[in-house]
């Protein structure tokens, strides 16, 4: 299954229906993002809410219309180097929490909607269950893309939509992008510390390189530190000849016909061998919506919110 979504996902990719992005920072860059997957994911989803800038970018006009609309890459970055960065003490010394303990989804939900950052009357909804069932799968993509249920896509006319979604242990942000030339929705998976051979292909031998954010290629460029000097500049790092870049991702599916691929590519390449065996032999207890595990990698939540009206 696995394999098969990969290869799926990669003739998809050649296709141009996925484009694939990096970006100029991560988590962990600054020490104090580190572990702040749960803090990151939703303010990405608030910053795109919020900002009335869109995403431009310099490049061939086909992927310049890949890339408009969205959040800008500044603002990427912003959250993940600073925002998070002052976001993520307060809320782990609210819940006594030490230096970088990973936080629940909800617990930074509640503190997020304490603070202002979020309200109630932007939750959509929340799913879950079992990320390689189709009907489970089905439910979030129907809340996110609001999909047969013309009240709520009357109520959310004109706003944006976006959600978080928590998976082994780690949060990611998915936003609904309008396309401007055809007006079809487009979903974007931002990962702020991904496993890039998930998305890309390791690149041909050349000379050594480093990160860019115009486009998943890889040139002379990355992104300086904060100008204060509150976090130390990490040690350089100039990736070998066979060495993807690891820096945060963004990747839009170009059409809501390939969501499926979208998420279960993203999910697959998390599991181990070991859970991959375990999969394979354990049956899904769908009436109490988890295994006869303990612990079940295939559990997943998706937290749904829209810009606020």
């Amino acid at each position: 299954l696995t394999s098969a979504y990969d290869r799926k996902y990669r003739s998809l990719r050649d296709e141009d229906e996925f484009h694939v992005r990096f970006l100029d920072t991560f988590q962990g860059r600054n020490p104090r993002s580190t572990n702040g997957c749960t803090v990151i994911a939703p303010l990405t989803c608030i910053q795109y809410f919020c900002a009335d800038e869109r995403n431009s970018i310099s490049s061939t006009p086909s992927e310049t219309n890949a890339w408009e609309n969205g959040i800008p890459d500044e603002l990427i970055n912003f959250v993940i180097d600073e925002h998070a960065a002052a976001v993520l003490p307060d809320v782990r010394s609210k819940l006594n929490l030490e230096g970088d303990a990973f936080i629940i989804p909800s617990d930074v939900h509640d503190h997020l909607i304490e603070v202002g950052l979020l309200s109630t009357s932007q939750f959509v909804g929340v799913c879950g269950g079992n990320i390689l069932d189709d009907k489970h799968l089905a439910s979030f993509k129907n809340s996110l893309l609001l999909l047969g249920d013309e009240r709520e896509r009357e109520r959310l006319k004109g706003r944006k939509v976006a959600a978080t979604l928590f998976f082994h242990g780690h949060v990611v942000a998915l936003h609904v992008v309008d396309g401007c030339q055809d007006g079809e929705a487009r979903v974007e998976l931002i990962d702020s510390l991904p496993d890039p051979e998930t998305w890309v292909d390791p690149p041909e031998p050349r000379p050594i390189t480093r990160v860019s954010s115009d486009s998943m290629d890889c040139v002379d460029e990355r992104r300086d530190p904060s100008e204060d000097g509150e976090w130390e500049r990490p040690a350089e790092h100039e990736l070998e000849e066979h060495e993807l870049p690891q820096n945060a991702v963004r990747v839009r599916c170009m059409g809501v016909d390939h969501f499926d691929t979208l998420v279960r590519q993203y999910a697959c390449s998390k599991f181990s061998e070991e859970e991959r065996e375990f999969i394979d032999d354990t049956a899904w207890d769908d009436e109490n919506n988890y295994s006869d595990s303990a612990f079940d990698p295939r559990i997943f939540q998706a937290f749904i919110w829209a810009e606020a009206e």
